[in-house]
């Protein structure tokens, strides 16, 4: 009976062990995707701000604006040169 006790006691220490540590796994994981639910956040935000930077510049009067200050002017027919492609 005594050495039932003693098995009986090695596993409850040893079960009681494999809880924690499955405790801190799960403590782990859970910290990880916490972490990788901001970094998606913070993702989606960057995301956001590029679409508003790439609409504002994609705006005619942006485009015009920024043509006329460097004195730009559109491509004349002595500029244009047509290239053929051989097929």
């Amino acid at each position: 009976m005594n050495k039932l006790n003693i098995v009986l006691f090695v596993l409850a220490v040893l079960s009681a062990l494999a809880v924690v540590s499955v405790q801190d796994s799960s403590r782990e994981s859970f910290i990880s995707l916490e972490k990788e639910h901001q970094r998606r956040a913070d993702l989606e935000e960057e995301y956001r701000r590029l679409q508003w930077q790439q609409a504002k510049l994609a705006n005619h009067g942006f485009i015009k604006a920024a043509a006329e200050q460097q004195q730009l002017q559109p491509p004349t027919m002595q500029n244009t040169k047509v290239v053929r492609l051989q097929y």
